[in-house]
């Protein structure tokens, strides 16, 4: 929902701060409302000289930079522009803006507008084949800033069947009314491939054009230190559990095994050390934690299940294709660019 200036409340401290002389706009703060016409930015145009000495006005008042975004209707970066190179005392107007004649009618934006929403996936330059009006893919740039779509990397989810969408909303009812303490009892755990002795990261050059091939601004690639390493790490409410690096070959059922007892079990006996200042002892039930792995093949062998059976420990039900509820899906994300840099 989008509110105009005149459902915003206008803070106190305007009421009281006096207008400069040369400053005459229609804006009565007793009324907490201004000229529309005037002072409202229309998103994707050049700010008016009234719009940049209201932007100052309110910031010599101590208005914040986002609460001024809002009443003018203009984004922060604006604002952080008329701030940067203007000031409220010496301000008298803005240089004169070439105006361009709009080549599309009120009509002809509403098609661009539903074709730009209706077509995400597509770049511009095929979105302009498909519009009935003939425009540049600098024209569909500029109506696509009007109207408040901008151009992002999509993010990544798991593709979910109905049966899936089921099952993670009957996990999220199971636990919605679990409370701190019971989550802190969760083991995380997870694993990853790490390339060793490469970055695949993006690597950005600072060259001159043409030099695209040179020797000195090349990536330099070596087939042979290439290196995939499968890692396994866990943690809790109250502790880092370790990382250890698998052995090569893939994952099985019995490395899975070994990989619980030198990772999960040492986690878990650190969570239970005996404090030196006092005498009680505490022992691990089926109650004390509770155990998170995905569906992976090698985690759900019955060895596997009946080893952690054996030792008390309780695995929680995962839903399938829910890597996205993994909090240690975050902590991934960090380590290797840590590890990368």
């Amino acid at each position: 929902m989008k509110y105009s200036i005149r459902h915003v409340k206008r803070p106190k401290r305007l009421l009281t701060y006096p207008r400069p002389a040369h400053f005459f706009f229609n804006f009565h703060p007793h009324e907490g409302h201004m000229n529309d016409s005037q002072a409202i930015h229309k998103f994707g145009q050049h700010l008016s000289d009234i719009q940049v000495a209201f932007i100052l006005m309110f910031d010599k008042v101590k208005v914040t930079q986002q609460k001024i975004a809002s009443l003018v209707n203009c984004s922060r970066n604006a604002v952080r522009t008329v701030l940067t190179n203007y000031t409220f005392e010496t301000f008298k107007g803005c240089k004169p803006c070439h105006n361009y004649q709009r080549i599309t009618t009120e009509d002809e934006d509403k098609t661009i507008k539903n074709m730009l929403k209706h077509n995400s996936f597509l770049p511009l330059r095929d979105i302009t084949n498909l519009l009935p009006v003939k425009i540049s893919q600098t024209t569909l740039r500029r109506r696509r800033t009007e109207f408040r779509l901008g151009s992002y990397v999509a993010a990544k989810k798991p593709s979910l069947r109905p049966e899936n969408v089921e099952a993670r909303l009957r996990w999220a009812l199971e636990h919605i009314n679990w409370s701190v303490e019971d989550w802190k009892r969760v083991i995380w755990s997870d694993e990853s491939s790490i390339w060793v002795g490469v970055n695949p990261r993006r690597q950005w050059v600072i060259r001159p054009p043409g030099e695209r091939l040179n020797r000195k601004y090349v990536k330099k690639t070596f087939k042979s230190a290439q290196v995939k390493v499968m890692v396994w790490a866990c943690f809790t409410g109250d502790r880092l559990g370790p990382l250890i690096i698998c052995d090569e070959g893939g994952i099985g059922a019995n490395e899975y095994e070994d990989i619980l007892y030198d990772g999960l079990f040492s986690l878990i006996d650190d969570l239970l050390v005996i404090p030196d200042d006092t005498e009680e002892v505490q022992v691990a039930n089926e109650n004390a934690f509770v155990f998170m792995q995905d569906n992976t093949q090698c985690h759900k062998a019955n060895d596997v299940l009946q080893f952690l059976q054996e030792n008390n420990i309780l695995v929680m039900e995962w839903p399938a294709q829910s890597p996205d509820l993994n909090p240690l899906e975050n902590l991934w994300s960090d380590f290797k660019e840590w590890f990368y840099q």
